[in-house]
């Protein structure tokens, strides 16, 4: 079974200039879709990766999270004022600026097993799938191969 059997091929790009607030409003209602956004040039060849976790930990700030935990923001809406505190001054951060450009990918052409096996050592939710010339084509995920796998033995 090669990837390109099993891999997605709805993904969220972007350009590296991309807003992070433009991007997070692409992801409301977004519900059959990747948990990564995929930073691409103007060729669509792969610069980057934004997890959902990226966008998590720029939303939700340590001094915000601590502050709560310890009392010092009290209740629902003390703590929505805080994180629109900081979505506003983080939504121009561009997306290019935040995205992890050592990560593990796969072709098409590979064995699922390769994904697999990439997924397991780097514990990474997705990975992407490239061609010969670094364009992005789609991803497979931990999610994707244990269906296979359950649908298939």
């Amino acid at each position: 079974m090669k990837i390109s059997d099993l891999m997605r091929k709805n993904l969220i790009k972007v350009r590296p200039e991309a807003h992070i607030g433009h991007v997070l409003i692409w992801y409301n209602g977004l519900t059959d879709t990747s948990r990564n956004t995929y930073v691409v040039d103007e060729r669509g060849g792969l610069l980057g990766v934004v997890t959902i976790f990226d966008f998590l930990f720029m939303l939700v700030p340590g001094p915000v999270a601590e502050d709560s935990l310890a009392g010092r923001i009290q209740g629902r809406d003390a703590l929505l004022r805080a994180l629109r505190r900081n979505m506003a001054a983080i939504a121009d951060t561009e997306v290019g600026s935040i995205m992890d450009t050592q990560f593990p990918t796969a072709r098409a052409d590979d064995l699922f097993v390769t994904a697999h096996g990439l997924i397991m050592e780097q514990r990474a939710n997705a990975v992407p799938v490239l061609d010969d010339q670094g364009i992005l084509m789609g991803e497979v995920s931990r999610r994707m191969i244990l269906g296979f796998l359950v649908q298939n033995l």
